[in-house]
């Protein structure tokens, strides 16, 4: 956020972050300028109403000021008054007009900040910076927040798309598991994970899984308790930073590690998948990325990776969840029954009515998905409340 007092706002008051960080970009965006309400709710997409309930806070903080200006009939644009003669001619449509007609709105005009990343560095006022990758849902900025919960997408996927129907953005279920649990703090991960050289990079599991736990630690993400939500690759991801937090001898990774305390696993191929086989076998014409050569059907370092996860995970005390497809995605079965199970005593893997795409794509608190993360959820938000 731009604005020093956004995090206040989102602390103290009763708003959903995703909105106050939409309000606090738009707001920086327009420095010195006059800002409607309603031009600000259709490009944010935040209810007019919540709008100016967050307008009015950020006018308490002094983050904004109010005044009033003319609105011209004819075109709806602001008018202001020329200041040697007093009168009002809209520059658009060029009317005079009245001004004893002419309708006046309150209007936000949005303090300008001492940088252009913002007011201050975070950092510097005892803070977290943004980082590039982690993005805040809701409840990150509440430094009283109990535990975070991470979302972790899989192959092709990125933080926000992989978590909400095709077309139907509203429908982003992180959004929901934080309105439900407002004493904890929502984050969806975002890097690169292409399956096609055209499409994008990659990166060798291991290293990515340095690159995010360093993301991770830049965040102030495992210095409370952590729960990970992962789709696909997400899962392998996360048990290599895992293991890697545990082995390389950074104190903070290591924190990190043992803070984690569940994993829900949606469709991840802990034995590799054979679509990556499939990918693989056309990589002369696709150009298939180091990420698909590691997702190989039974290839030894994940067969490593499942062994060390499934003989420590009790030693690390982590709850595990398991949810896995039973339809087929352009007729293949990414991830099977076997290569879904990660062998774990006392795990039950689920079956899911969805293919390897829809699965993590809820489109109602009712769907099991999304009943399945808000019960493990609340279970450990519940034994963090009783301590």
């Amino acid at each position: 956020m731009f604005f020093r007092e956004s995090a206040i706002i989102v602390s103290n008051q009763h708003f959903i972050e995703e909105d106050v960080v939409a309000v606090d970009g738009y707001l920086h965006a327009n420095q010195g300028e006059p800002v409607r309400v309603g031009r600000l709710s259709d490009f944010t997409g935040v209810k007019e109403s919540v709008a100016e309930s967050i307008l009015a806070s950020f006018l308490a903080a002094g983050v904004v000021n109010e005044c009033s200006i003319a609105v011209c009939t004819k075109c709806d644009e602001l008018v202001e008054a020329d200041q040697s003669t007093g009168k009002l001619e809209c520059d658009l449509c060029e009317s005079a007009l009245n001004p004893e007609k002419t309708p006046f709105e309150t209007v936000y005009i949005p303090r300008k900040t001492e940088f252009e990343c913002g007011d201050v560095l975070p950092i510097a006022s005892g803070g977290r910076p943004e980082v590039d990758g982690v993005e805040r849902i809701v409840g990150c900025s509440d430094e009283d927040r109990i535990a975070d919960i991470v979302f972790v997408h899989g192959l092709d996927g990125d933080a926000m798309s992989t978590w909400h129907p095709q077309d139907a953005p509203a429908k982003f279920w992180p959004k929901w598991l934080g309105i439900e649990f407002p004493s904890v703090g929502v984050w969806s991960l975002g890097y690169k994970a292409s399956s096609i050289g055209w499409k994008g990079s990659s990166m060798p599991l291991s290293d990515r899984a340095i690159n995010v736990l360093a993301m991770l630690e830049a965040a102030g993400i495992g210095e409370r308790p952590v729960i990970f939500v992962v789709h696909s690759l997400g899962g392998l991801l996360v048990k290599q930073l895992l293991r890697h937090g545990r082995d390389f001898g950074n104190k903070n990774w290591a924190t990190i590690t043992s803070n984690t305390k569940g994993i829900v696993f949606i469709a991840t191929p802990h034995s590799g998948s054979d679509l990556a086989n499939y990918i693989k076998h056309l990589g002369s014409l696709l150009q298939a990325t180091v990420t698909v050569d590691e997702l190989k059907a039974h290839a030894p370092s994940l067969r490593d990776l499942s062994l060390w996860f499934r003989n420590n995970c009790q030693s690390m005390a982590i709850d595990v969840e398991v949810l896995y497809e039973k339809e087929p995605t352009h007729g293949v079965i990414v991830v099977d029954p076997t290569s879904s199970d990660p062998g774990i005593v006392g795990v039950i893997p689920i079956p899911i009515d969805a293919d390897h795409i829809s699965i993590c794509k809820p489109d109602s608190k009712a769907h099991p998905v999304f009943a399945r993360v808000r019960l493990f959820v609340n279970k450990w938000v519940s034994r963090l409340n009783n301590n």
